[in-house]
């Protein structure tokens, strides 16, 4: 009993010997800047300035760091040091965000920290840049990152995923990790692809087993929604453009009991018509329709806790899914047409739930993520035509079905720790329960595609059901060498078990069905993922930086195996070793970073067929990439900022054991390139804002153009078919006041006709030409 009183003192009692913070919040000419807000990095605090810049916090003794941002200023950070001798007034003078960049929060290593301070190779993008770029699902973050490639899989809201530094999942699991709101999402079909009220957006380039676990192999997509606020606030957006497209956004914060708990709620509809022509029906071929919620509770019952409980929905209902053609010739000369008599109907529902505790207090700092995700994705009638012609011959229907409980807690040191050692350690456990009742039709006509199949039409119908768990125990702990180097060392231990249970029903019209035997499978999994960093700050505005990380994709069991010793594949490893240099110079003008990185991939998992006929996810690759990313962003002129990114990859495989229909055998194809990975990409916007002066609207007028670079990229690992080099521009101009924007758009403005994705025999065109207008109104 007297252990848990102590227990129960350290996580509820506050602090003491807190020190009454004064600061005052100012222009460079002066002027007070009111309504700034000023948060303590890691904690709950959070105040405003008063209409004379004036602001106060409560702090206890120790280091702090704090954010300050205001509208029309660059966001700026603050160090603060916290004893009892502390002077009563702390002075910022904020700079307009036309003449200085902001300083950036990312959460990389599980802590809010200055993402030029951080020793790994990280994108991150704000809300700002998000709807700058208008950022509305993942399809539109390819070159957004170096080396970094979406997969526009099949013209679908659901079949899309990511390609980092070479690394990509060819089965349901992901091998780039993607987590929205502190939540891993298993699957690449389940993973929210709809940005809805997107606070920010960070990608983490390379393993990053050791805080984020299974499959962050290549890296990590982190997605972080609003969180509601201590003042009323939000907004509606709606875009009209091409090809029938409507999208309507609305988004509220406001608080419930002052300085306790807080609701937000934002809901996206999202409609769009015919681009695809069907010949066969001499209409229309294709249609997306969607809309998604996210939805904010955030609870502060004391100054060291606090509790966020979020849910997160989408309906996607897309007619035209997979408007495949057969070969690139016909995907050219026939751009968007297809001919074929299903509809292709794809439903996707999604329903995320998750509840975060936090508590941040003296001696350490303490997490917990609890959440559930419910994911269902079924095809309406025959499903998708997989004859890709008018012809009754071939399609497929499949129903999947997932549900996912996940558990993951972490200490830290504290937020405002004297200390020269930050650690971070935890735990994390998942169930997931799957469920896929897959049917093939065989029509008709099928026997003019295979003359031996006399008893068409029939249907197979393969039901599987599957069952994962896994925990895993992580840490990871930075050391101050002296102060300007520090040392990283972190390690975490996976295990997975995994089962399969799965049949097959024959079935034709007038004869019984016949089902083949139920057959049960089992495979368990476990690795140790390391990584080490060495880090060391030249200046203050200058880190230098080497590490080593060790990455892990976990394996899997085939669902349609024939020989028993085929259904386990095993996990993916992968060494990647990297040296960074990050700069801010110019008074925080100009930031430079260069990164250089050598990728080896071991055991990869690749969909093949190793008689030619039966196509499983086999261990039959060992990939080696090395390259060069280099991001700059720069204030040249006041109201001018550039962003640039560009790479290079020198990507190759050093063994590759696929079967050869032209050998009639199994050979290595060592020295080929890995599929959708360019080997140059670049991205260079620009955008001009002019500012009227005077005027309490704040009118200001703006001009923006976007240009994407991508090198030649493979569809298949025989290196017979792919993408040459090209390049799409966008372009945007606007003008905005102080609660209203209105901006004209125009993506792909040259129209440009490129393979989005490509297979052995299935081939899809990137969109076209779209345009359209979009008006904000903020409140």
């Amino acid at each position: 009993m007297k252990l848990l009183y102590t227990i129960f003192i350290l996580l509820f009692s506050s602090a003491t010997f807190a020190q009454s913070i004064d600061g005052t919040i100012k222009t460079q000419t002066g002027e007070p800047v009111p309504l700034a807000t000023i948060s303590v990095l890691n904690s709950t605090k959070v105040t405003t300035s008063d209409k004379e810049g004036r602001f106060n916090l409560i702090l206890t003794e120790g280091n702090y760091q704090l954010s300050i941002s205001a509208v029309g200023f660059a966001t700026q950070f603050k160090n603060l040091k916290v004893t009892n001798k502390w002077p009563n007034n702390l002075m910022v003078r904020l700079q307009a965000s036309s003449q200085q960049l902001n300083e950036v929060v990312v959460t990389a290593d599980n802590m809010q920290q200055d993402i030029q301070k951080v020793p790994a190779a990280i994108t991150s993008l704000d809300a700002k840049q998000i709807r700058d770029y208008r950022l509305w699902d993942i399809t539109n973050l390819t070159a957004i990152a170096p080396n970094l490639f979406t997969v526009e899989h099949g013209n679908s809201t659901s079949s899309n995923f990511f390609n980092i530094r070479g690394v990509m999942g060819f089965s349901g699991e992901q091998a780039v990790a993607t987590y929205v709101d502190g939540v891993y999402q298993f699957d690449y079909f389940s993973a929210p692809p709809l940005f809805n009220d997107v606070q920010s957006i960070e990608i983490l380039r390379g393993p990053q087993g050791t805080l984020y676990g299974r499959n962050a192999f290549g890296g990590v997509v982190n997605i972080t929604t609003k969180q509601p606020g201590k003042k009323p606030s939000g907004y509606f957006e709606t875009t009209f453009g091409n090809y029938g497209q409507q999208r309507y956004t609305a988004s509220l914060s406001n608080p419930i009991i002052v300085n306790k708990l807080f609701a937000s709620g934002s809901f996206t509809y999202n409609h769009r018509g015919s681009i695809y022509y069907n010949e066969f029906t001499k209409s229309g071929f294709d249609r997306r329709e969607d809309y998604s919620g996210n939805f904010n509770l955030r609870y502060l019952p004391s100054a060291a806790w606090s509790l966020a409980l979020n849910a997160k929905l989408e309906d996607d209902n897309d007619r035209g899914s997979f408007p495949w053609l057969v070969s690139i010739d016909e995907v050219l000369s026939k751009p968007y047409q297809v001919n074929t008599n299903n509809t292709n109907v794809e439903r996707r529902k999604n329903f995320n739930t998750s509840l975060a505790a936090n508590y941040y207090g003296k001696d350490f700092n303490f997490t917990s993520v609890s959440a559930y995700i419910d994911w269902h994705a079924y095809y309406e009638g025959r499903g998708v035509d997989y004859d890709f012609s008018p012809l009754d011959a071939l399609s497929n229907a499949p129903d999947q079905r997932q549900h996912v409980f996940s558990q993951e807690i972490r200490f830290t040191s504290p937020s405002a720790s004297k200390s020269r050692l930050k650690w971070v350690a935890g735990a994390y456990g998942f169930t997931q329960n799957t469920r896929i009742d897959a049917i093939t039709f065989f029509g008709p006509d099928y026997v003019l595609l295979d003359p031996k199949a006399t008893n068409a039409p029939f249907m197979n119908t393969s039901f599987s059901k599957g069952n994962n768990k896994g925990y895993a125990f992580f840490g990871q702990a930075t050391y101050a060498i002296t102060n300007k180097l520090d040392f990283t060392a972190g390690i975490r231990y996976d295990h997975e078990t995994r089962s399969l249970s799965q049949y097959t029903d024959y079935e034709k019209v007038g004869d019984p069905v016949i089902s083949s035997p139920k057959q049960d499978y089992k495979a368990n999994f476990n690795a140790a993922t390391p990584k080490v960093v060495l880090s060391y700050k030249l200046q203050d505005n200058m880190l230098l930086y080497g590490s080593y990380a060790r990455g892990f994709r976990a394996g899997g069991l085939n669902t349609n195996a024939t020989d028993p010793a085929q259904v386990p594949y095993q996990p993916e490893h992968s060494d990647n070793y990297e040296i960074g240099w990050k700069n801010t110079f110019l008074d925080n003008k100009l930031k430079l970073n260069l990164t250089t990185f050598y990728f080896e991939q071991h055991n990869q998992q690749i969909s093949t067929a190793m008689d030619g006929i039966n196509e499983l996810i086999l261990n039959v690759g060992e990939m080696h990439n090395k390259g060069v990313e280099l991001e700059v962003t720069a204030l040249p002129v006041k109201g001018l900022q550039i962003d640039w990114n560009a790479s290079y990859s020198h990507a190759r495989y050093a063994s590759l054991l696929l079967y050869s229909a032209d050998a009639g055998k199994v050979i290595n194809f060592k020295g080929n390139k890995p599929i959708n990975t360019p080997p140059v990409s670049s991205m260079l916007a620009a955008q001009y804002t002019y500012g009227f002066t005077g005027g309490k609207q704040k009118l200001s007028a703006f001009i923006r153009g976007e240009y994407r670079y991508l090198g030649s990229y493979e569809f298949d690992f025989i290196n017979n078919k792919n993408q040459p080099a090209y390049s799409l521009f966008n372009a945007k101009a606007g003008i905005s006041t102080k609660y209203f924007e209105l901006n004209f758009w125009a993506q792909n403005l040259m129209d440009k006709k490129y393979i989005a994705y490509g297979s052995f025999n299935a081939f899809l065109l990137g969109s076209p030409r779209t345009y359209g207008v979009t008006l904000i109104a903020n409140f």
